[in-house]
Order: structure tokens, then sequence, then C-alpha cells
């Protein structure tokens, strides 16, 4: 299992839920290494500041990953 660590320049940009969010789902298994890295870069490119876990659930919808867990009662990692 292979751990993805922001860099200094995302670091500031992904909210800890979102993050949680992400680790969260390639943790189970929902996202492969390449579906995360995808999803991290079209972030950083169409979400302005701060990535908060509504933008980044909104921008996974947009990109046609159904969030299984959507709700806000799964544990996240951060």
């Amino acid at each position: 299992m292979t751990f993805r660590v922001l860099g200094p320049h995302e670091r500031g940009r992904f909210a800890p839920e979102a993050w949680g969010h992400l680790l969260a789902l390639t943790g189970s298994g929902s996202l492969n290494a390449a579906e995360l890295e995808h999803i991290i870069e079209r972030a950083l490119m169409q979400i302005d500041g701060r990535i908060a876990l509504d933008d980044l659930r909104s921008l996974m919808e947009g990109v046609g990953f159904v969030d299984q867990g959507g709700d806000d009662s799964s544990q996240t990692v951060h």
C-alpha cells in the first residue's frame, strides 16, 4: 500500500475533512492511486482557494465518481 503525502503547494489548499475523505476512499479501495491523483489535480485546477469537503464531493460527482458513503457520519483520516 502506498501513501500520498501532500506537497507544500497542496497542503494549504485542502481542508482536513476533504483530504481525510480522499484518504478514506483510497483506503477502502473506492479510489486507486491514479484516480486519486486525477481528482487532486482537478481539484487544484478547478477550485479556487480552500478546497472544502462539499467542493470536493461536487467535483467528484461532476467527473462521474459516485460517492457511496456520502453521509457525514463516515470516519475520515487526516
